[in-house]
């Protein structure tokens, strides 16, 4: 009889134990999703932010936009040509971070209208498609858009 009492109690606290666990375990699943779209979310505000310094830096230079939204070639030589060679750099760079935090943002649609986005620009900026087309390599994102 006590051997049964025993037995039971012991079946029973383990049946607590595992009850406990599985509830511990959804709280832990929850705060890590929590935590990953709060990282998702720092990602995407500085990528963000860098396509805010990339806006003022066209604000300095008056038609600078134009390479960029407006199909305006690059220019052949000069320190016009620098600029807009590091532009667009900084532009591919800024983009595919965009690409890589939206697609890592669970049920979210950022990532389909920010690849509208690198599209657009791919597209309508001949230094970029350039750009791209040069070292597809090092911005594979940008470069796999369809």
């Amino acid at each position: 009889m006590l051997t049964a009492v025993t037995a039971i109690g012991g079946l029973l606290g383990l049946i607590f134990s595992l009850l406990l666990l599985a509830k511990q375990t959804r709280d832990v699943s929850e705060q890590v999703r929590a935590s990953n779209t709060l990282n998702a979310t720092h990602g995407l505000d500085h990528t963000l932010q860098s396509l805010r310094e990339i806006y003022f830096k066209m604000m300095e230079h008056p038609g600078a936009r134009a390479y960029f939204y407006d199909n305006k070639p690059c220019p052949e030589a000069g320190e016009e040509r620098e600029r807009v060679l590091l532009l667009a750099e900084l532009f591919a760079d800024m983009l595919t971070d965009g690409l890589n935090v939206t697609s890592r943002i669970p049920g979210t649609v950022s990532h389909e209208g920010w690849s509208d986005y690198c599209k657009f620009i791919r597209d309508n900026s001949p230094v970029m498609q350039s750009l791209i087309n040069e070292h597809p390599n090092w911005w594979p994102g940008l470069a796999a858009l369809d």
